[in-house]
């Protein structure tokens, strides 16, 4: 395996693929880019909590010949806040996500607090290798201040201002508990900010650093929670990534909710018991949500019962936050990661994802299960595929014409294929753009049989393409 250089971000085995010289050219290449903006940039820091984290940091401010705003240890869509509360040009979060511990990377941000756009992005990765070979000068920032404690606070203020009064007092008397197992990772935060909105917690795994479970949160790693959900009985637990912008949540009966059915549950509180939720700076938010074109249509159905409307982008959180900036949406996300977009925030928000749900359950005054049962039944099923590089055309193009001939309505984007069954199913394909040779292929009804014989024709038609001459 190789350095990941990707829209999501740089990533790596640390010690094999990532290094204290690649962390600090990276930054020098990212610092480059946004002095063609700015003469003096100002870049906030932050790091989710590995070890090789330390390190990192300590090569990139070797080299950022700029003002630094070190906020330490903060979840991603902290670090995102901080660019826009501290005014700063850009951000480099020092995370791998949800990779285990192992691996190191960096997100780079820009002034809006947002992840780089591709295009950015490929400049920086382009600056990056036209001067691997060359010495660059060790920078001497003109200015470090440490603010991690007033991030903290602001962004727990962030979230209980977006909840409002009104919802924690009914948190309050709701008196839910929750379980929350941060992994050691950032999330550690959600424990004193959902305690600040009136919930119940029950911290698993809270020291800082120490792995005890996949750093991914999924339906694996997360079963034992079984035991601290009935232990304790709690409402439901949940489970963050290294850097807590995702969040999967385990009911009580073992099962996880997916994250199209976490998208769909913040949109319903967002609709309905969050109406025109007005922020600070006095701006509404319009009732358009934006998607990914692989969201399963329970989101659509939701959004539709409210009156709201989804608009369909491609797969990139960066595609999701851009299209959500100019429709003015009130929210946004992708359904394969288990995180909502919650304007002003321009990223997944584990956290705040969290304390939207419980709001929603102590507005209805049900338990987590009790809202989902009530909620369409869609299923999503998924399938990956390998294939060669000089086949995508080809194959791409005989997907098209099979489905074009069953008169089936054809959505493409540059990189993915959408076939529309009916109003309620869809096949979807497309190359990943993070595991090199794989094709991801979707399929998603509100009928189990139907899904399930989508996929297998999916599967079908694309090893017909991949033998086509």
């Amino acid at each position: 395996m190789a350095l990941m250089e990707s829209l999501s971000g740089i990533r790596g085995i640390w010690g094999r693929d990532l290094n204290e010289e690649i962390s600090a050219r990276y930054a020098y290449s990212y610092l480059s880019f946004l002095k063609k903006k700015t003469k003096s940039p100002v870049v906030v820091v932050g790091s989710d909590t590995r070890l090789s984290g330390k390190l990192i940091k300590g090569a990139i401010f070797e080299v950022l010949d700029c003002g630094i705003i070190d906020v330490g240890i903060a979840t991603t869509p902290a670090v995102e806040l901080a660019v826009r509360e501290f005014n700063a040009d850009g951000g480099i979060i020092i995370t791998a996500s949800h990779n285990e511990p192992y691996f190191n990377g960096f997100k780079f941000l820009r002034e809006d607090g947002a992840v780089l756009s591709e295009e950015d992005m490929q400049k920086v990765i382009k600056i990056f290798h036209q001067n691997k070979r060359k010495k660059f000068p060790k920078g001497k920032f003109f200015s470090q201040i440490n603010k991690n404690n007033e991030l903290m606070k602001k962004y727990s203020d962030f979230v209980v201002d977006f909840i409002g009064k009104n919802n924690i007092d009914k948190i309050k008397k709701s008196k839910l508990k929750v379980v929350v197992d941060p992994n050691g990772g950032t999330g550690i935060a959600a424990v004193g900010v959902l305690e600040n909105i009136g919930v119940n917690v029950i911290g698993v795994n809270t020291e800082q650093g120490a792995f005890n479970r996949a750093i991914e949160p999924n339906e694996d790693s997360l079963v034992y929670l079984s035991n601290a959900i009935k232990e304790n009985n709690a409402d439901f637990a949940v489970g963050f990534d290294c850097d807590a912008d995702r969040a999967e949540i385990l009911l009580p009966n073992g099962l996880i909710i997916s994250g199209h059915y976490i998208l769909a549950l913040v949109a319903e509180y967002i609709l309905s018991f969050n109406k025109r939720k007005k922020f600070s700076n006095g701006e509404f938010f319009s009732e358009i949500v934006v998607v990914n074109d692989a969201t399963s249509n329970v989101v659509k159905e939701i959004v539709e019962s409210y009156n709201g409307r989804i608009i369909e982008t491609g797969v990139g959180e960066i595609n999701v936050v851009d299209e959500m900036l100019r429709q003015n949406a009130v929210l946004g996300g992708e359904g394969s990661s288990a995180g909502a977009i919650i304007p002003p925030s321009r990223c997944r928000d584990g956290i705040l994802t969290t304390a939207c749900i419980i709001a929603l359950m102590a507005n209805k005054g049900k338990e987590l299960n009790q809202i989902i049962d009530g909620m369409p039944k869609y299923c999503t099923l998924k399938s990956k595929k390998q294939f060669e590089k000089g086949e995508y055309d080809k194959i791409i193009n005989s997907i098209e014409i099979y489905y074009s001939n069953k008169n089936y309505r054809i959505k493409s984007r540059n990189d993915s294929i959408k076939a529309v069954v009916d109003k309620n199913s869809f096949v979807w394909f497309r190359a990943s753009k993070t595991e090199a040779g794989i094709f991801r292929i979707i399929a998603d009804s509100n009928n189990r049989e139907k899904a399930e014989e989508l996929l297998n024709e999916a599967v079908g038609v694309f090893e017909n393409a991949k033998r086509a001459e």
